[in-house]
């Protein structure tokens, strides 16, 4: 019984010292935020000489923090003397400088500065790149205010797709994965819809990124079109790049879930009726058809029909004899109530257009609503 105690008490101080060492790293993490936070402020507009100086120690404490933060290490190597090393430092940069800031700068701030420390090493050694990439990655997908800083840092979509516009996109797999995912990432945000949209390499790198790269790579850039498709101006930019013909490729010979996302895709991207016809001179229909008969996700596909389904030519497709009874026997035999309601409508935007009278060389159809 006596040793029993002894265990339950030594198990009790374990314990307790475990809970002690966490704490006390935490505390630590949090000091050296502050330090960051005081590093950052002050970074000075007009001395680029000083500001390098301030840039490369904030490099340093950035990278300490992000090892902390990502390892959860416990204490900071060098314990109290490392911060006493960071204060003297700070003293020794901020000597003589009136535009020292004492206080606590916000967080976003902080991210700010992480991003365009790790943007200015993608321009560095393939091994930088490489550990850059992977902390963008991260970074962009965790944090909001990492996201934003894309819209406030000058060029930072030039710099974030430079790897990639140097050699063939799919050169390095693991880095063009990384660098996708974050074009993914910050996608979130409108303002980077905007910019990537307009930058005149970034919709033909997601295309090629959909044709090469790893299966991750292919979806990320797939769904990445589709997030900036969102935007209607730049469903017309995409329709004009020649990303349409990949993503119909996609889905004649793509992984499921590719074929989903590249399905999204031409949906938002139909939404245009210039869109439409490009995807039907391309033979939209007859792909989507053949995918439905293979019973790959039917409910989507019928989805993209019922886009098209607006498209007098797509109507001249949907409306053959043949086509028009299999998608009726969709309709009664389904157990999918998506799958139904899609056919339904496809099959009223096919009966509600006027069928060309006998002898109508013109073929000319029109809306009845």
């Amino acid at each position: 019984m006596a040793e029993k105690g002894d265990s339950s008490a030594t198990g009790e101080e374990t314990s307790s010292m475990a809970a002690e060492r966490k704490s006390s790293a935490v505390g630590e993490e949090t000091d050296l935020e502050k330090v960051v936070e005081r590093v950052v402020t002050t970074i000075p507009e007009d001395d680029a000489t000083y500001k390098i100086d301030i840039m490369n120690e904030s490099r340093r404490l950035l990278s300490l923090l992000k090892e902390m933060k990502l390892n959860q290490t416990v204490g900071l190597g060098r314990g109290d003397g490392d911060r006493a090393f960071l204060d003297e430092q700070l003293v020794i940069l901020g000597s003589g400088q009136n535009w020292l800031n004492d206080g606590n700068l916000k967080c976003a701030m902080v991210d700010r500065v992480l991003v365009e420390l790790l943007l200015e090493k993608l321009s560095s050694s393939l091994p930088d790149q490489n550990e850059a990439a992977k902390d963008l990655q991260l970074l962009t997908k965790a944090k909001p205010s990492c996201r934003e800083a894309f819209s406030k840092l000058n060029g930072a979509i030039s710099r974030l797709l430079s790897p990639l516009s140097l050699t063939k996109v799919e050169s390095n797999p693991e880095l063009q994965e990384d660098l996708i995912t974050t074009v993914l990432n910050i996608l979130t945000d409108d303002r980077n819809k905007h910019l990537v949209g307009e930058h005149p390499r970034a919709i033909p790198l997601l295309t090629e990124s959909m044709k090469y790269g790893t299966e991750e790579t292919r979806r990320n850039a797939i769904a990445a079109l589709v997030s900036v498709s969102a935007l209607d101006l730049n469903k017309f930019i995409i329709g004009s790049s020649g990303a349409l013909a990949p993503l119909l490729e996609v889905i004649c010979v793509g992984h499921p879930l590719a074929i989903k996302e590249a399905a999204s895709a031409i949906r938002s991207l139909c939404k245009v009726y210039e869109n439409q016809d490009k995807f039907t001179k391309l033979g939209a229909v007859k792909i989507m058809l053949q995918k439905i008969k293979e019973g790959i996700l039917v409910d989507e596909l019928l989805g993209v029909l019922a886009v098209l389904s607006t498209h007098n030519d797509a109507v001249e497709e949907l409306g053959d004899p043949d086509t028009f009874q299999y998608l009726i026997d969709i309709k009664r035999n389904t157990a999918s109530e998506i799958a139904r309601k899609k056919c339904i409508e496809i099959l009223f935007n096919v009966s509600t257009l006027e069928k060309p009278s006998f002898g109508d060389e013109k073929k000319k159809s029109r809306r009845l609503f």
